[in-house]
Parts: C-alpha cells; structure tokens; sequence
C-alpha cells in the first residue's frame, strides 16, 4: 500500500535501563554457562518474554508454579517444539536454526489462524494478556534487511513482527479511520530483567499517514498502540484496553534488529 505524506522520525536508540523487580524472581536456580539462558515461568507468564540468543544455545524454561506449561511454536517457526514443564521442574532446548520463534503455552491460550495471535484463556492468572514468548535465534542467513513496512488497520498491526539490520528503517502507515499512537521499548536480557526505555518514542498516526524511524541499536523492541493497548512492566508485554477492537488481543508487536 502507498503510503500518504508520510512523515519521518529518526532515534538514536539505546539499551533500555534494567527495572529491578526483586532479587531472585529472575535468578536461574543454576549458573549458567556460555550459550545457555534460562526463562522462568513464575504464573502464567514467560519472564523474560523475549531473549536473542545464537545458533546452538540452549534455552531452559524454570517452572515455579503449580501449574503444568507447555510451550509451543505459532505457524511459520524455523522449526516447530512442543515443551512440556511440569511443576517445580525445568525443560531445555536446544536451537539451530536461525529466525525468530514465538511460542506460547498451550494450557493456557490458544493460538487465533486469523489474527495470526496469541489468546489468552479467560481463567489464566495475567489475562487479557496472553502467556506467549518470542525467542530470536542469530546466525547465517539471517541478518534482516534495511527496512520493513508494518500497515495499521482495524486495530491490529501486519505484520506483527519485522526484522531489520542495526540502521535500519521501520514505516507505520495507518490505513485505517482511526488515530493510532505507536510507541515501543526495549526488552531487556535474562540477566537485567525486563527492559524499560526512558522517554519512548512516540509516532502519532493520524488517518491515511505514516512515520517512519531509524533503530540505530541491536536489541529487541515491543511496540504497542498507546491508545488500545497499556504496556505492563512486570511482564514486558501490552495488555489489550476494554474495548480494543481485538479484545483480549493486544496492539501489540515486534521490531528485531540485528
């Protein structure tokens, strides 16, 4: 779609500063070598819920809670895995495939074909926000291109996920009536908890226009609509605004850049 009077931001981002949200909610219950990282499942929720790791690391999911997770891939994976965690036990894989996995558990939402989303289930602890994850794997072949388009429209980004080069260029065009705010921050690592920007940016989408900006650092971006979705810290993640027309789905994405 061509993109009217499109206006152009460009940020100078950097590493978002660490929110400090208690000493041992993130601690792994073992050191962890190089190429391993560990999320630990406290409820119903993945922390942290996106991580960069390389081509054959492992990653190992911690259960804390009395509840059985299981972790598994959306359509379009670069390799499908099914990973049950029973209570108070670990499960761990190892990835080899470059690109970026998002996963979500089972017991506790469900994947929408349409929306191409995570749902959360009604009786799960942290609804309307879905427990679902995003692991981004590096390696050969994939390293993301200069730019990416992402189209606003009946309450919903498309594509949800864009992976650029560090410099690169992202385009939010609003092809709908509505008015979006789009603004994002960045995901901390597992060892400094969740990521929280200081002054996000903000790009304000008036009907039939679109922003662009520049992300001049490496890192993992969730963005959201200000004005559909509310950004939750503890989580990393946007939980959908009552209302929203995508309820319990929140406004939400991803910006990779590598």
């Amino acid at each position: 779609m061509a993109m009217r009077n499109a206006g152009q931001i460009t940020f100078a981002l950097l590493a978002a500063a660490a929110v400090v949200l208690g000493p041992n909610l993130w601690a792994p219950t073992y050191p962890l070598q190089a190429g391993q990282h560990a999320i630990t499942i406290p409820s119903d929720s993945y922390v942290p819920a996106a991580i960069v790791i390389n081509a054959g690391d492992t990653v190992t999911w911690i259960n804390k809670d009395s509840d059985k997770h299981t972790a598994v891939t959306v359509p379009g994976a670069p390799e499908a895995f099914t990973l049950a965690a029973y209570p108070g036990k670990s499960v761990t894989h190892k990835f080899t495939k470059p690109g970026v996995y998002v996963y979500y558990c089972q017991e506790h939402s469900t994947y929408d074909p349409q929306l191409r989303r995570v749902v959360a289930r009604k009786e799960s602890d942290a609804f309307p926000i879905a427990m679902e994850g995003i692991i981004v794997v590096k390696g050969p072949g994939f390293t993301g291109g200069p730019s990416a388009s992402i189209d606003v429209s009946a309450g919903a980004f498309s594509p949800d996920v864009v992976v650029v080069r560090a410099g690169g260029k992202v385009t939010w065009t609003n092809a709908d009536t509505d008015r979006y705010r789009v603004t994002w921050t960045s995901v901390g690592s597992e060892e400094q908890g969740v990521g929280a920007s200081a002054g996000a940016p903000r790009l304000d989408l008036a009907a039939g226009k679109g922003q662009t900006a520049t992300f001049g650092q490496a890192g993992v971006y969730l963005f959201y609509c200000e004005l559909h979705a509310t950004y939750n810290g503890k989580l990393g993640l946007a939980a959908a605004n009552k209302g929203a027309r995508t309820f319990p789905v929140s406004m939400e994405g991803y910006v990779i850049v590598l």
